[in-house]
């Protein structure tokens, strides 16, 4: 063997043995994430299911003996306490991943068996924060008894164990559901052979395989930093407890909204767009990705012949989704379904509470409706900002920033509600987006946590969400100080394949626009 020949072949032996070191050094961070984590799953699962969901209710199960039937003692805060300690516990173990994900201390492969680890107690454990998957099931045996859950609620069931474990404030109130939500309800209950238990452990092995598929395709999106996005989604305690444990339909809908967007960066636009209207058939507030895709697509390729052919494929889309179930349209007429609740920190509450000295005359009514509408207006006029101006942003932006107006502007605020929002932006957030994206997530998961009293929860809200201005305030101060240090490295392409399309504002979209020329739109 030559000198040069053996050299190279020294080289190579060396470069495995460093790899090697490497990856038993990375494992070693990664198991000691993946125990604390699983322990605080546990924790919070154990002490969460002390506390309940919603006083009121009677639980099909005991849940393994994990929930209590009888819910916590009145004034024993002991239950809440440590369940949102074990979130908060959760929620620094996420960030501390993401910092080694950053420093390239830690594979893909490591963050996804983390994330296993992570999932486990809230695939096994009792739904927590929310008794919404009862009501699904409930909503899924109206489907599967010929009954109508467009016009009727739960209570139509009669006084069965099912309409018990509903929250009684949705017993009566037909279903603001998407007809593709009522198909998968229905089939949920089909599966399970009519039993109610069964149809919610179907709901969570669907929220299971959301999580799975919110994860790989954050990865496509975001390119080159396809750890990063796997790490910032799969392992966001926000995604664990109300898309694993809590079985929200949000996780659905954020899925095929992320799919969506896949598929735009790779120019399938008529798959896009069907995605999209997919999602917004699930909850509503995804049809504004399918606007979104249909605006987008102009800025790449200006045609009246193509806007016109996106236009009927949404309709057709939304029309043949609307057609599987019976009364597919129904849903339309309940969507004020959420101001049957009310949130005292949305910002429509604060608006009223705003209004109250300048009216003193109006009744609490007559203040919280004037706070819905405003909110509601003002986030029309930032949804319309965003579909007429898509040039100026990155599609993933443009349907990340709306849905998160729409949640957040909403007559009342729930956790999963900034799930939508949440998914499309993580991928491919840098910097300071990406510190908000981290702080709302984190303050989502402990939003009027359950198991205190309703001042105590008002007041660990706020107190999150001042923490979380706080540390951004630090950030921010420290960036000025030190400018260049830290600052992030300039954001790549979300490119998913070699022949995607970045989700890059115009300068790029025009530079793309004459090689799309000769391709047909629809991928």
């Amino acid at each position: 063997m030559t000198p040069p020949a053996r050299m190279e072949q020294l080289t190579r032996a060396a470069m495995r043995v460093a790899g090697s070191a490497r990856a038993r050094v990375a494992a070693r961070p990664a198991t000691a994430l993946a125990v604390t984590g699983f322990v605080a799953g546990w924790l919070t699962i154990i002490a969460g299911g002390q506390v309940g969901t919603v006083k009121s209710v009677i639980p099909l199960t005991s849940w393994l003996g994990l929930m209590s039937r009888d819910g916590q003692r009145a004034g024993d805060y002991a239950p809440g306490a440590i369940m949102l300690a074990g979130i908060v516990v959760l929620s620094l173990l996420w960030m501390w991943t993401l910092r080694l994900v950053r420093t390239r201390s830690m594979s893909e492969a490591h963050v996804w068996g983390i994330g296993a680890a992570w999932a486990t107690p809230f695939v096994i454990g009792p739904p927590l924060l929310s008794n919404d998957v009862w009501t699904y099931a409930a909503q899924g045996l109206l489907a599967r008894s010929g009954l109508d859950p467009y016009t009727v609620g739960p209570a139509a069931l009669g006084d069965g164990r099912a309409v018990a474990a509903v929250d009684p404030t949705w017993r009566n109130v037909p279903s603001p559901y998407g007809p593709l939500a009522t198909i998968m309800q229905h089939l949920a209950v089909a599966i399970s052979g009519g039993n109610p238990l069964g149809a919610v452990v179907v709901f969570r092995a669907l929220g299971l395989v959301c999580l799975v598929a919110i994860g790989l395709l954050a990865a496509d999106l975001a390119g080159p930093r396809r750890t990063s996005a796997v790490a910032i989604t799969v392992l966001n305690p926000l995604l664990l407890l109300q898309v694993v444990s809590a079985a929200h339909l949000d996780g659905v809908m954020a899925a095929l909204t992320l799919g969506a967007l896949v598929a735009a960066t790779r120019r399938r636009w008529i798959v896009a767009i069907v995605l999209a209207a997919a999602a917004g058939s699930v909850k509503a507030p995804a049809f504004l990705a399918v606007l979104a895709i249909i605006a987008w697509h102009q800025v790449y390729r200006l045609s009246w012949r193509s806007l016109a052919r996106d236009s009927v494929v949404a309709l057709v889309a939304v029309v043949g989704f609307s057609a599987v179930t019976p009364n597919g349209w129904g849903w339309t007429r309940a969507l004020n379904a959420s101001s049957l609740g009310h949130t005292a920190l949305a910002p429509a509450s604060l608006l009223a509470d705003i209004f109250d000295p300048l009216v003193p005359s109006a009744s609490f009514d007559d203040l919280s409706t004037a706070g819905r509408i405003t909110a509601l207006i003002a986030a029309a006029c930032i949804i319309l900002y965003l579909t007429v101006t898509p040039n100026v942003r990155g599609l993933d932006r443009t349907v990340g920033y709306g849905l998160l107006a729409f949640g957040v502007l909403s007559p009342v605020v729930y956790p999963w509600y900034l799930l939508g929002g949440i998914a499309c932006l993580m991928p491919n957030a840098q910097g300071t987006r990406r510190d908000w994206l981290i702080l709302l997530s984190v303050v989502g998961c402990v939003l009027s946590p359950p198991g205190f009293s309703t001042s105590i929860s008002t007041w660990i809200s706020i107190g999150a969400a001042a923490i979380a201005v706080g540390v951004m305030a630090r950030r921010a101060a420290q960036r000025r100080s030190a400018p260049g240090i830290g600052v992030p490295p300039a954001e790549l392409p979300a490119v998913g394949t070699v022949t995607a399309v970045p989700l890059v504002s115009r300068p790029a979209a025009a530079a793309a626009a004459t090689a799309e020329q000769g391709v047909s739109a629809g991928g």
